[in-house]
């Protein structure tokens, strides 16, 4: 009989397979008349097969003779660069990671799970791995792929029988026109057409043009969708869709890297022991073949904290990892080979308390003295042979109203500075910290002094409590000429924790004793010149009224646009939307929004009037009992380019440049080729508002460019096509 392509054997199945591209990166392409063997062959064998029937017309057995199948890179060269699989690059404006993605030896990006079509959000990581310039221009033109029908979550490509390609089990014949798109320019006239076994949406610009290699499927879309009269041939029309369009056409050819080889470890490493451990260093052993250098890492929660390689081990499976000094606590060690790719591999370890041989105290502790008394300093004379560092409290009655240490004393006075006091008798405790004492000292001291404070020029004002957590928080204050603050937390009206604080910015952190699950009030006011107190809420553990994401701004036409998404919320009530000044400064509330009937889901506020230059803005998240938390602070700078618009598309002797402005200025104009190199410059006059600009293009070649329009700190990039 007749060799069949389609058999069947009992536990597996064999079927043809069409030479199409796959969004799996372990798929093979196989020719026409190859098949692909799956689970259920006895031998075992993995890759691909070829099965085939030495005896056309005579019934005899066949063979499966191995194929074996190349390997994949994880590991490619582009552009003078090496690119890995899984590689982290950065993160986005809206704080969704970026990573390398490699496939069938080509460089795309994996945006969240997602590749993306825009291949230039690499300009707008926060990490700024890739400034922009025209060196990484050409890198990324020449290196990253955009989306294609290869990444496709679902493959809807194939082939049949009369060796034409399938997309959704469509057969789509070769130079067969597709429709045709209706422009302000004329009709462009799009066909199919097989490139290197792939398919392409040819172009054809007006009933004259003879060109038979010009591919763009950019308008494919509006046409099925009939925009401006645009409209799809007959035989088309019901049967074509935008999902067959990117799920099938490739919008430009693929950009191909070298694939290096994945130097993979022999075996291991594997973590054997971890010993003579310390804060700042730890003995390792290890086995593993092949592994002659160590990456390493010590994380604490998840979090790594530490990090580093090891030089060149030779044959020793033993090595001394040395750090900057940890806290005891747990901690886990993670390894892997760093001349050689490996897994990683992972043990848990302890740092303890460091056993300190403490001298007992010789002749003290004792406080000797308290001179020199202010509100806010005093002097204090102790005793103590061998004392030089101890740590100290105030007390009014048995409650703490200042707290501190000294650093390493060479004399047995010193002046210590705290938080303002009021008029009032206090206990001052000294506990030594560099040798044993079976007791603290105490001595009583009373302030008695008229407060020569002048008032502070302004503030301080207590904007936001920024950060908070059990030991420690982070506040957003106003004011000038503040050199200290004084700090209270209070807790149902009643201050459980104070002190003062010298700030170096208006987002000073304080730290404190372990506070309680529960919600506190934090109050300051000047502790070198007198304010009124000024306040805030904050909680500890405690559920938000509201959990937002995504919290952003962006200059548009009309103003600055801020969106937001709430993704849960408990017994929430509305925003009220803040801004600050180029100093972070004059809190100003523009507006409210409340909560919709849905609760959760995008919200968004427009400032129509934002301030010239770098806006700042914050969401004040309020609960129906009145309290509320704050959100980060965004920043928009309102003086850029919005609204850009290039047309026609493709183009041939000019292309209309459309965009906002919000402040007039010169800019320079630079068109750029795909390789990154600038090919034509002008300056054009930006007015405020709306502008209209006409380049001459009529002297480049046919392909694809870039116009780059620079307003002072912005820049705006525009892609077009040049039609020959």
């Amino acid at each position: 009989m007749k060799f069949l392509l389609k058999l069947v054997f009992a536990g597996g199945v064999i079927s043809s397979v069409a030479a199409a591209p796959n969004n799996d990166a372990g798929s093979m392409h196989m020719r026409a008349d190859s098949v692909n063997v799956e689970s259920g062959i006895e031998s075992g064998l993995s890759g691909s097969y070829e099965i085939t029937n030495p005896y056309v017309e005579v019934e005899k057995p066949f063979t499966i003779a191995t194929r074996a199948a190349a390997p994949l890179a994880t590991r490619v060269s582009c552009g003078g660069r090496v690119w890995t699989h899984g590689e982290y690059l950065g993160r986005t404006g809206d704080d969704q990671p970026v990573y390398t993605r490699i496939q069938d030896n080509r460089v795309y990006l994996n945006w969240n799970g997602v590749v993306p079509d825009n291949i230039w959000i690499l300009y707008h990581l926060k990490e700024n791995t890739f400034p922009i310039s025209p060196e990484n221009d050409a890198l990324i033109n020449g290196c990253v792929n955009p989306v294609d029908p290869s990444t496709a979550p679902v493959n809807l490509l194939g082939t049949n029988g009369n060796g034409q390609i399938t997309c959704k089990g469509v057969a789509m014949p070769n130079g067969d026109r597709l429709g045709v798109f209706v422009g302000s320019t004329g009709n462009t006239y799009q066909f199919i057409k097989y490139v290197d076994g792939l398919l392409r949406v040819m172009i054809k610009q007006g009933e004259n043009d003879t060109r038979t290699d010009n591919y763009y499927m950019g308008l494919l879309a509006e046409t099925i969708q009939g925009k401006d009269g645009s409209y799809l041939d007959q035989q088309w029309r019901g049967v074509l869709t935008t999902d067959m369009v990117t799920g099938c056409f490739w919008p430009t050819a693929p950009k191909t890297a070298t694939p290096l080889p994945d130097n993979n470890c022999a075996s291991g490493p594997t973590i054997g022991n971890i010993s003579n451990i310390t804060q700042t260093a730890l003995t390792l052993t290890f086995s593993g073949s092949g592994v002659t250098s160590l990456k390493w890492r010590i994380k604490s929660g998840g979090t790594a904290v530490r990090s580093g390689t090891t030089n060149d081990l030779g044959s020793a499976t033993s090595v001394n990892l040395s750090y900057s000094s940890l806290s005891p606590g747990d901690y886990t060690l993670e390894i892997e080979g760093n001349n050689c790719s490996s897994a990683v591999n992972s043990r848990s370890f302890r740092i303890n308390e460091p056993v300190v041989g403490v001298p007992d105290c010789q002749n003290g502790p004792s406080v000797t003295g308290i001179s020199n008394i202010t509100p806010s300093s005093a002097t204090v004379t102790f005793g103590g042979t061998n004392l030089h560092v101890f740590s100290w409290r105030i007390l009014q009655g048995t409650y703490a109203v200042a707290s501190g240490k000294t650093g390493t004393l060479t004399t047995n006075s010193t002046n210590l500075t705290f938080n303002f006091l009021q008029n009032n008798t206090y206990t001052f405790e000294l506990k030594a910290e560099d040798c044993k004492a079976a007791s603290v000292a105490t001595r009583t001291f009373t302030v008695s002094a008229t407060d020569t404070r002048t008032a502070c020029t302004r503030g301080p004002n207590l904007q936001s409590v920024t950060t908070s957590n059990e030991t420690g928080l982070s506040f957003l204050f106003d004011g000038e000429n503040v050199f200290a603050i004084d700090w209270k937390i209070k807790q149902d009206g009643v201050t459980i924790r104070q002190n003062r604080v010298s700030p170096t910015s208006n987002t000073p952190s304080i730290n404190y004793n372990t506070l309680a699950t529960g919600r506190y009030t934090l109050e300051i006011q000047g502790g070198s010149c007198k304010s009124a107190p000024s306040t805030a809420l904050f909680g500890v553990n405690i559920p938000l009224p509201i959990y937002i994401s995504d919290f952003d701004g962006k200059a548009v036409e009309k103003g600055v646009e801020l969106t937001w998404n709430v993704v849960a919320e408990q017994d929430g009530k509305e925003f009220e939307i803040l801004r600050y000044d180029e100093r972070m400064q004059n809190e100003e509330i523009l507006g409210k929004v409340g909560l919709t009937d849905q609760r959760t889901g995008k919200y968004s506020f427009l400032d129509e009037n934002p301030l010239s230059g770098t806006n700042y803005y914050q969401l004040k998240q309020i609960d129906i009992d009145g309290t509320y938390t704050k959100s980060k602070i965004v920043a928009v700078n309102a003086d850029v380019l919005v609204g850009s618009l290039v047309a026609p598309n493709p183009a041939q002797d000019y292309v209309n440049v459309r965009f906002s402005s919000r402040k007039a200025s010169t800019s320079d104009v630079t068109i750029y080729n795909l390789a990154g190199q600038p090919v034509s410059k002008s300056t054009i006059r930006i007015s405020e508002g709306k502008n209209d600009h006409r380049i001459n293009v009529k002297k480049l070649g046919g392909g694809h460019y870039f116009i780059r329009i620079n307003n002072g700190s912005e820049a705006t990039k525009l892609r077009f096509i040049k039609a020959d």
